[in-house]
């Protein structure tokens, strides 16, 4: 550690001062691996907040201000000389890790923020593209392949790469601009090399009689195409049952920056607005979404049955006697007389074959009632209640019937979904209570439910914490490791190891091989180059396998 040295005007060195500096030196104790670490993180840190003070400083500067705390053009430096006092080495390796880590995890969102704002200029499709591009370093357009999709991919990742280098250090942002702008290119080339010697394994299979059946069922796999056409994401563990896979993924929310929870969350959110829409709305938010419901399509189905008169036709009149027939035969007479007199209501109202509008919907209001009681007549006042809404269906013309007729579907969703909502400002669905819903007569919601217990209900269970526990220890081991020894390798690896793996866990490649056809299936094997290259970014770039 470099010292000033006092000495005498007669070039003899003072003793005692220099065994004062000594001792001194001497009583400073390196902080080891992991301190070294976090004051890399501090060095992270702080690089991002002098780039943000700089304006500041030039400003300072200019007008001839000058001290410690504004006008200073050596930040980074000061930091590093900090560090030093404490017995920390800017240039040990685990420092360098810790300051790598936090400048990348300080940057993550530099693209997606930028896409935002470019977004916001314009609707226009050209616009968006543009912004999926800057959002995912070049990745990711939605443009045709061609040339305008290379240009544009080239031109996002310099954007972000050039953003995410001048937040860390301004002097490194043209840097950044050519490595982001040449990722693009990198990646797609690596990926048609990749595509090239699958063409050559799947050749080698075909001529040696080699099959590869699919991971899943057919089932399965129509049941998750079901939640991709509802876009809800499902990670590749959830696809399969595989126990090592289970517990891997569980162990993933324990790692830091793995982006397990993130995945999960977003999965739920996607799932609570597919269960929104089954009832017109759409949000995340079902317990609200379910209020607003309540009050909008409760009004449309009043308004409708009031004010359209009921034609007591030849089918109503069959329904109304198969119900007559069913009560007699399996209620007491107390029970059977209340649904019987709500049939007489009917055709006293109905007796010259058309009943109107506000007297159906005061028999409807009567029957709503009788429904919601835990008796037994109140299985056959909902079934009265059928009967009359279908009879209200065939009495509209036809474009009214149909919107009547998903009205009533939605409405009755709405009813199914009330019991099982979460209350709250935020309140969502209950996934176990949806996945055991019993009884459902719609298919939206039938297959919503079966979405819920087969993918999205946790495979692991109290009894896996050992598995996740064990998983989740070559993470923190590989950590554990590196800072002990101070190896690259150990420490990197741990610190993207989680992220790597939640990030191929989310590829559209590896969960369309897994679910899909075999064809599909076989792409697995020109993933073994790609993905190392796609997860270089220990923290952002979440689109790169997309």
């Amino acid at each position: 550690m470099p010292t000033n040295r006092f000495v005498l005007e007669d070039g003899q060195k003072d003793q005692k001062t220099e065994r004062f500096v000594l001792d001194a030196e001497e009583s400073i104790k390196p902080v080891g691996n992991m301190g070294n670490i976090g004051l890399g993180a501090i060095r992270g840190a702080g690089s991002i907040g002098a780039t943000l003070l700089s304006p500041i400083d030039m400003a300072a500067k200019a007008m001839g201000i000058q001290n410690s705390l504004i006008g200073r053009d050596d930040r980074r430096q000061a930091i590093d000389e900090w560090a030093r006092s404490i017995g920390g080495n800017p240039e040990s390796i685990p420092y360098q890790v810790g300051k790598l880590g936090t400048e990348i995890a300080g940057t993550a969102g530099v693209g997606g923020s930028m896409a935002r704002g470019v977004q916001a200029l314009s609707k226009a499709p050209i616009v968006g593209q543009i912004a999926n591009s800057i959002r995912t370093g070049g990745m990711v357009t939605g443009m045709k392949p061609g040339v305008a999709d290379m240009a544009t991919r080239i031109g996002g990742g310099a954007a972000s790469g050039a953003a995410m280098a001048g937040l860390v250090n301004p002097k490194e942002a043209v840097t950044g601009g050519v490595i982001g702008g040449a990722m693009p290119t990198a990646v797609k080339t690596a990926g048609m090399a990749g595509s090239l010697v699958n063409q050559g394994v799947k050749s080698a299979l075909n001529k040696a009689g080699v099959k590869l059946d699919p991971m899943v069922s057919p089932e399965v796999s129509s049941l998750y195409q079901k939640a991709k056409s509802l876009g809800i994401d499902i990670p590749a563990d959830r696809i399969v049952d595989n126990r090592p896979l289970n517990a891997v993924s569980a162990s993933l929310n324990y790692l830091p920056l793995s982006g397990r929870m993130a995945t999960e969350d977003k999965m739920i959110n996607q799932m609570n607005r597919a269960v929104s829409r089954t009832f017109g709305q759409d949000s995340p938010n079902v317990t609200m979404a379910l209020r607003k419901a309540n009050t909008e399509l409760g009004k449309r189905f009043d308004d409708t049955l009031q004010k359209t008169k009921v034609n007591v036709d030849n089918e109503f009149l069959n329904d109304l006697g198969d119900i007559d027939t069913l009560i007699t035969n399996e209620l007491n007479p107390m029970e059977a007389r209340v649904i019987s007199n709500k049939i007489n209501e009917i055709l006293a109202k109905g007796g010259n074959g058309v009943m109107d509008g506000q007297a159906a919907y005061n028999i409807k209001k009567s029957l709503d009632r009788i429904g919601n009681r835990n008796t037994n007549d109140a299985y056959y006042a909902r079934e009265l209640k059928k009967r009359l809404m279908s009879a209200l269906n065939r009495s509209l013309p036809q474009k009214e019937a149909e919107d009547f007729a998903t009205l009533r579907k939605q409405y009755g969703n709405m009813l199914d979904l009330e019991g099982i909502a979460q209350n709250g400002a935020e309140g969502g669905i209950s996934i176990g209570r949806l996945a055991n819903m019993k009884n459902i007569n719609n298919p939206e919601l039938q297959d919503l439910a079966d979405i819920s217990a087969q993918f999205l209900k946790t495979r692991e269970n109290p009894h896996g914490a050992a598995q996740r526990i064990a998983m989740g220890a070559l993470g923190a081991g590989g950590i554990a490791g590196g800072a002990a020894t101070g190896t690259l390798p150990l420490i990197a690896g741990a610190m993207g190891a989680g992220r790597a793996t939640n990030t191929l866990l989310n590829s559209s490649v590896l969960r369309n091989a897994l679910a899909d056809r075999p064809e599909l299936y076989k792409q697995l094997l020109n993933t073994s180059s790609s993905p190392l290259l796609r997860a270089l970014p220990v923290v952002g770039a979440p689109g790169l396998l997309q």
